[in-house]
């Protein structure tokens, strides 16, 4: 008597798909804008933002854009160019480019007076959390910067005011608009046929493979000030009330037999780096399809683009379900301000 014996006993087809989702604490702009700025009529500014008002092209007194004395309507300092921008002190990400002696009719200082004589100040700012605003004084030209705003009759407090080309001391405006750049090479991987006998690495065509291989890759770049953070979130692989267990928060390699599933990956270029429990030799997973973990991040805004290849594995063990198991990993970049 023989027994006919089932070639496929202990193999599961399990396929992995991964949605990437990106998403923005804080508003992000994509491409750079550079801030300009001129000096023309009140009424010729609009849809720009008025950040001084002068009563003349040179000798000039000061007012604030608030103000709306008519002798100051023709010389308004006009600033365009980045979105969210905004003259408001009120806002928290702000520059105080000159302070005033009044709200008008007023003489003006520079910022960095340790011991100010005036109390009215004029502000650059962004309704965006993480645009990086510098404002500077500089003789004979503002070249670093963006943008002349204008020029003042002596160079620290007490001063008269005029167009950028009236006087030798030039006070000088830059904004970088916060940039973060996330992709994927794949929106999907798959194991093949799992067996027991052995771990199953994830490949980008589905078919899995027996040797350890990037199963695909994340990049990321930030100008942020402090970089970004990525994250990860889903559920382990199942197949209706069956699952094959993450492995968890500590990295370490799965027994064959046994039923597991991980993540890790590795960093290249830029400064970006992977962080615990994914970035060792082993393997880890111990987010869920409602809590995130981290798995990468950098630290610095540097803008250089890093590349994370990510490697996953399972294994099962002798009584797990036939079927095909499957889930979705949400990843989430998030810029650090």
């Amino acid at each position: 008597m023989f027994r006919i014996l089932n070639k496929n006993k202990n193999k599961k087809k399990i396929n992995l798909y991964i949605l990437i989702l990106v998403i923005f604490i804080f508003p992000v702009s994509y491409t750079y804008a550079a801030l300009s700025c001129s000096i023309t009529t009140q009424s010729a500014c609009s849809p720009g933002i008025v950040m001084l008002r002068m009563s003349n092209s040179t000798n000039a007194h000061s007012e604030l854009p608030s103000q709306s004395t008519s002798i100051y309507n023709n010389n308004v300092v006009c600033c365009t160019g980045v979105t969210g921008l905004s003259n408001s002190c009120a806002n928290t990400n702000k520059q105080i480019f000159a302070r005033l002696s009044g709200v008008t009719n007023a003489h003006v200082e520079i910022n960095s007076q340790s011991n100010p004589n005036y109390t009215q100040n004029a502000c650059l700012s962004s309704t965006y959390a993480g645009d990086q605003i510098t404002v500077g004084y500089q003789t004979s030209n503002c070249t670093g910067y963006d943008t002349t705003l204008f020029s003042t009759g002596n160079p620290l407090t007490n001063s008269q005011v005029g167009i950028p080309t009236a006087y030798n001391n030039k006070v000088c405006a830059k904004i970088v608009s916060q940039s973060l750049s996330f992709n994927i090479t794949h929106n999907s991987a798959g194991f093949g046929l799992l067996t027991t006998g052995g771990l199953r690495y994830a490949t980008s065509d589905g078919l899995g493979s027996n040797s350890e291989t990037e199963a695909y890759a994340m990049n990321a770049s930030t100008n942020a000030s402090s970089g970004y953070t990525i994250y990860v979130s889903g559920s382990t692989l199942s197949n209706g009330i069956y699952s094959i267990d993450a492995i968890g928060g500590t990295n370490l390699t799965p027994t064959p037999g046994t039923k597991a599933f991980g993540l890790r990956a590795v960093a290249s270029g830029g400064l970006g780096a992977v962080v615990s429990p994914y970035d060792g030799a082993g393997f880890a997973y111990n987010a869920t399809g409602t809590t995130m973990s981290t798995i990468a991040g950098e630290s610095s805004g540097n803008g250089v683009n890093t590349n994370y290849s990510v490697r996953t594995v399972a294994t099962i063990d002798s009584v797990l379900n036939y079927g095909s198991y499957s889930t979705n990993l949400t990843y989430v970049i998030v810029p650090n301000y």
